[in-house]
């Protein structure tokens, strides 16, 4: 099933979009919150310690992918926990999708990390197609919607213009 019929793109939230993922990719996402920097793990260790009422201590002691497991099934994120989650997740296994997107956009970055200082400006359709499209012709479906689902989600202002192009009747 695909990704993008279960959402509603005018009210999406990283939260909503969160919910809307499957467990596989979930768990890549937790994981590669706990192969992160430390303050990403006591973030996650944090979460679930809330969702089990637990002590963060005693989470702390549960091998990783007991944690995963749990996190899956137990927490659910608040926006800021689910922003993290899905920018991790494409940091850590999407990096090649990011650059090329940005490239396409002409948008510095490194590695598909918006260059510092950079703030990109809004889109508008007629550049962001083309972008789409080579993305879609380049990586998995799956893939593409979700980080373009994420870009919309994370920061409507800048990436709304992608929002017509995610549509089932969208021209991308």
């Amino acid at each position: 099933m695909n990704l993008l019929q279960n959402l509603t793109l005018d009210k999406l939230t990283p939260a909503r979009l969160w919910s809307a993922l499957d467990d596989p990719v979930r768990r890549l996402a937790v994981h590669a919150m706990y192969d992160d920097d430390p303050d990403l793990r006591r973030e996650a260790d944090q979460a679930l310690a809330d969702a089990l009422r637990f002590r963060p201590a005693g989470v702390r002691k549960l091998p990783v992918d007991k944690r995963v497991d749990y996190f899956v099934r137990r927490v659910r994120p608040d926006n800021s926990l689910a922003s993290t989650l899905l920018t991790t997740l494409h940091l850590a296994h999407r990096r090649p999708l990011l650059g090329a997107f940005l490239d396409a956009l002409e948008v510095p970055n490194d590695d598909g990390l918006i260059a510092p200082g950079h703030e990109p400006e809004p889109f508008a359709g007629d550049r962001l197609g083309p972008a789409v499209d080579d993305l879609r012709g380049r990586f998995d479906a799956a893939d593409v919607d979700l980080y373009l689902a994420t870009l919309l989600a994370l920061d409507p202002d800048v990436w709304g213009g992608l929002k017509p192009l995610l549509e089932p009747d969208g021209t991308a």
